[in-house]
């Protein structure tokens, strides 16, 4: 019986060491976190998940083409203008993730910053914010309306990873946990009930299966699990029983809870496509943007180098600049900011 027990323990020990070397060779590697050695920008918040650290912070070349910046942030999260414009009553609110933030640029190279001086008239905020999608931009703005004099203007602006972002997908949680020492790990998300009401929950993350760094076989053992645990919140039964993704009705709701707080607020409100062209079928939502009398700007770009940082993905000045003539022609043109 013991020797029985022994050869079976053997055998299946071999068989896990073969799996965990064809899963380490074609499959999948080991967990591994990505380090940078960024500065630690973010700090966590119960609500937000995270939200950036009040300071200046200098990061070194994401390329070797590439070119050291700098990010500055006030008490609230808010990215620096450096403008003193305190005394300014009408003010402008710009929500979103790492696209409005300037992720890559110096404070003074953002489309933000850049609309202040095209702009000097109004208080320009910047509270975009890396890794945010539609969610957190939402709670964002509940959190900081209410604490303008006067806002004239929510802007917010929105890239296609945004719904992915929205409703926690497992891949997004995943990213946000390789990347854990940037200071965001836990992330809020939204849902969508069989009555077609919108519930935003409470910040989760990744789960942390024990020896993931050592095994290949663990690694993919959660990855699954997290994929399956995830599964009601990425589809949606409808009354007929089928099964759809319900990342874009999260997106889309949420942005008119957006325009609801800002029109209730005495602003307008508009939604800015900051995606690179082709990547984000924003068609999707004209007829959405219509039907809801959603004003909306197209300022999307092409994918090439001239616009993109080198061994990134976030837009550099050129495109902040493209961005803020972009904006600013339809504000002017459309008569937005007269008083």
């Amino acid at each position: 019986m013991y020797k029985k027990f022994t050869i079976s323990l053997i055998s299946i020990l071999i068989i896990l060491i073969i799996v965990e070397i064809f899963l380490r060779t074609f499959v999948i590697k080991p967990w591994k976190n990505i380090s940078k050695n960024d500065p630690l920008v973010f700090k966590s918040d119960p609500v937000l998940g995270w939200k950036a650290n009040k300071g200046t912070f200098n990061f070194l070349p994401v390329h070797k083409t590439g070119r050291k910046f700098n990010m500055s942030f006030n008490q609230n999260g808010e990215r620096k203008s450096n403008i003193d414009n305190s005394n300014i009553k009408k003010e402008i609110l710009i929500i979103g993730g790492s696209f409005v933030q300037g992720w890559g640029v110096n404070d003074d190279e953002t489309f933000s910053f850049k609309l202040q001086n095209k702009f000097p008239k109004y208080k320009i905020y910047n509270f975009g914010q890396g890794g945010y999608g539609s969610v957190q931009s939402l709670l964002i703005l509940k959190e900081q309306i209410s604490k303008t004099k006067s806002p004239k203007l929510v802007i917010y602006g929105l890239i296609q990873h945004h719904e992915y972002r929205n409703i926690a997908h497992p891949g997004w949680l995943r990213m946000l946990s390789q990347y854990s020492s940037r200071g965001h790990v836990y992330t809020p998300y939204a849902v969508i009930n069989e009555n077609n009401q919108l519930f935003l929950k409470k910040p989760i993350g990744y789960s942390n299966f024990l020896f993931k760094d050592k095994s290949s076989i663990i690694t993919l053992v959660e990855k699954a699990y997290m994929k399956l645990s995830s599964r009601k919140r990425i589809y949606i039964k409808s009354k007929l029983g089928e099964e759809k993704k319900q990342q874009t009705i999260v997106t889309k709701k949420i942005i008119l809870q957006m325009k609801e707080i800002s029109e209730n607020n005495g602003s307008d409100f508009i939604l800015v496509n900051l995606d690179w062209k082709g990547s984000f079928k924003i068609e999707n939502y004209r007829k959405f943007f219509e039907k809801n009398k959603i004003k909306f700007i197209d300022c999307s770009l092409p994918s090439s180098k001239k616009f993109i940082i080198p061994g990134d993905y976030h837009p550099n000045k050129n495109a902040h600049t493209k961005y803020k003539d972009c904006m600013s022609n339809y504000l002017n043109d459309n008569n937005v900011l007269s008083f």
